[in-house]
């Protein structure tokens, strides 16, 4: 949450140069998902993973070495190792899951998971906060780093589970824009876009809102990670037991109802109640969106790792197009505001699964 606001600073508060950071980080993603793919079909999804955690603890040393000096060659290692990351990660997290987890409970499945994490987190934002402000950037990176590596362990329980990935380089994308993939180019696409609006233009929006003050960014983020915890794990259950399609056309609703109070915060305690309604609005959505998507990759057999990869290429052209839609908003207006209009549209498109 904290990174595009050191972004900000960083490059003096040129927006601009945020979303170019993003907009190159993504792009180096969305031409090397497929080799991602591929070495995971060499590798086996869990050595895969492993091997995601021994080369993304990267991103924090170059980030930490960036924010420090200012070098754009730390900021150019920043988005090599992130992308190695994620080539090594993703796919592989996702084919597993949906091979893996029960398709009659897997709403809650991911509502416990995503508890769980909630829970954890609850005190990480407020933690972070207080951590910035006493001791800088430097020092919240060293603790994300160790707390980064300690991600491997699980890891090694799991079986290490090959898939063949079987389209080729050119076929993937080929693939993406049939005519029968348009459902999910759509949904997944929507989804991505509304996702960059959380990602990069709230965290720096409430970050100015309070006074470029980072202890009260991480206070009333951890507040609303509270408030949805609750939520999640009775979403879970819901997901399971009624049509999930149907759960997914209300959550898009409130999820785009939620992005349009967000225009209307002016205080600390507003930023709290529009998050954790929007954060409500969000699990209603997700939970079977993502219920939804587990079960139609299970569905594909063979073809698991391969329809993984055309929901992350969705995905991320997604989030390419709204990073130009936000740069000609913020151009045209000069306000944040229009960003989340965009997410608000979008919302409603990732019906379209």
């Amino acid at each position: 949450m904290f990174f595009p606001i050191m972004l900000y600073k960083v490059f003096g508060y040129d927006f601009y140069k945020v979303c170019l950071y993003y907009l190159a980080s993504w792009s180096i993603w969305v031409v090397t998902i497929p080799i991602g793919a591929k070495m995971m079909s060499k590798l086996g999804m869990k050595f895969s993973m492993m091997l995601s955690v021994v080369v993304g603890w990267g991103w924090y040393f170059a980030a930490r070495e960036f924010e420090m000096s200012s070098v754009w060659l730390w900021l150019g290692l920043v988005i090599l190792s992130v992308n190695l990351y994620r080539m090594l990660y993703w796919v592989p997290y996702h084919t597993d899951f949906a091979k893996f987890s029960n398709k009659k409970t897997r709403g809650k499945q991911l509502a416990f998971l995503a508890a769980i994490a909630s829970i954890v987190s609850i005190f990480i934002p407020m933690v972070s906060g207080f951590i910035i402000t006493a001791y800088g950037y430097s020092v919240l990176y060293i603790l994300a780093v160790l707390i980064f590596v300690l991600s491997i362990i699980p890891l090694f329980l799991i079986p290490n589970v090959k898939e063949n990935y079987t389209y080729g380089y050119w076929r993937t994308y080929k693939e993406l824009f049939r005519k029968s993939h348009r459902g999910l180019l759509l949904s997944y696409g929507a989804d991505g876009m509304q996702s960059m609006v959380g990602v990069i233009v709230w965290p720096i929006f409430i970050w100015m809102l309070l006074n470029q003050s980072y202890q009260a960014v991480g206070i009333w983020s951890s507040l609303i990670v509270l408030v949805s915890v609750v939520a999640q794990l009775i979403m879970g259950d819901l997901a399971d037991k009624y049509d999930k399609r149907k759960l997914m056309k209300l959550g898009t609703i409130l999820n785009s109802i939620g992005w349009m109070i967000k225009i209307f915060v002016a205080t600390g305690f507003q930023i709290f109640i529009a998050s954790s309604y929007h954060s409500f609005a969000t699990i209603v959505m997700r939970t079977p969106f993502d219920a939804l998507m587990y079960d139609q990759a299970a569905d594909s057999g063979h073809y698991v790792d391969e329809y993984t990869v055309l929901r992350e290429l969705a995905l991320t052209l997604g989030r390419l197009l709204m990073l130009g839609l936000i740069a000609f908003s913020f151009f045209v207006t000069g306000s944040l505001i229009g960003a989340f209009f965009l997410a608000a549209l979008a919302a409603l498109i990732i019906n379209a699964l």
